[in-house]
């Protein structure tokens, strides 16, 4: 049986729900491989818990995809990612259509089915290249670095990295904003009329499960980077239900207290990088869980529509001010 893998992104913005974001990016997950035929998903109150939205918008994505052929549910097992032969009809109907409407509308214009390819090809290629000023928001020095840099190469567009301290004021400028998904109603709430685009970055599946699974009376270290990480980790591990463990946090910052945090703990929860920085002595006797958060390939590509988006809109704007002005 496939085990829970994979991860996710979600954007919050005024006009389109959460849900629907939260499912098309499921939906990327699935159509570019990432998530694999009889891959487990989380249940619906651990994913919930971790993204901190309502279960009953988790729920409803869960019953929409699988409506669409996307997701298979088999009553106390789990949700499952349906076999590639029971989803392919559903996810290619859609395009088929609108290539059936292209192909009458070519024919009704005189138009030859090499006559269209062209024409794609063309429009493809006089794509808008203008660049717009995006700015991502993040609350700590340290998560700031690692994913700013991760945006700006998967992007392919300068990116300006800012703290949430001071987005207010620096980040008014922007033609894009972008934050973690955590932080979305803080900036959501200095720029209430713009939208807010939400990356969210989670462990794989198998490990947030392996989080959530954790037995009661153990001892579990959370170590971060910094104080205002590890508190956020903290948040993250309660809301995805996690139940009679006893929590220790601490940060790289003060090398004493994450000594004391792992003295007699059975496990430490830490990113890859924060591991590899802690004295292998320290975690001689301690259970380790990689939990690192990665950019990912719906996070990519939901930015990156947003910016052929804005490209689109800001070429379609000189083109009716030339015509305006002629």
């Amino acid at each position: 049986m496939g085990q829970p893998v994979g991860t996710l992104t979600a954007a919050l913005s005024p006009d389109v729900p959460i849900g629907e974001q939260l499912k098309a990016q499921i939906r990327v997950q699935i159509l570019n491989g990432r998530l694999r035929p009889q891959d487990r998903l989380p249940p619906v109150r651990t994913l919930a818990g971790y993204l901190r939205v309502n279960r009953n918008t988790v729920a409803r994505v869960y019953r929409e995809l699988e409506a669409e052929g996307l997701l298979d549910t088999a009553a106390g097992r789990g949700t499952f990612v349906a076999r590639r032969d029971e989803r392919d009809p559903a996810v290619l109907r859609p395009l088929l259509t609108l290539a059936d409407h292209l192909l009458a509308a070519g024919r009704a214009a005189g138009l030859s089915v090499e006559d269209l390819r062209g024409l794609l090809s063309a429009h493809v290629a006089a794509a808008p290249t203008a660049t717009p000023e995006v700015v991502f928001v993040e609350c700590n020095e340290a998560d700031i670095a690692y994913f700013h840099r991760a945006i700006e190469a998967a992007v392919g567009v300068p990116v300006r990295a800012v703290l949430l301290n001071g987005a207010r004021r620096a980040a008014r400028t922007a033609d894009i904003l972008c934050t973690t998904f955590f932080h979305v109603e803080a900036v959501q709430a200095m720029f209430p009329k713009r939208e807010v685009i939400g990356l969210v970055a989670v462990p794989d599946f198998a490990t947030l499960q392996r989080v959530a699974e954790q037995p009661r009376d153990r001892i579990l270290a959370i170590v971060c980077a910094t104080e205002e990480g590890a508190r956020g980790k903290e948040l993250s591990i309660r809301s995805i239900g996690v139940r009679g463990v006893r929590l220790r946090t601490a940060h790289l910052a003060d090398l004493s207290a994450v000594r004391a945090a792992l003295s007699g703990a059975d496990a430490v929860v830490a990113s890859p990088r924060v591991l590899d920085r802690i004295p292998g002595a320290w975690l001689a006797d301690v259970e380790r869980i990689a939990f690192g958060a990665t950019l990912v390939d719906g996070a990519v590509a939901l930015l990156r529509q947003r910016i052929d988006a804005w490209r689109w809109a800001r070429e379609r704007g000189a083109m009716a001010s030339a015509t305006a002005g002629s």
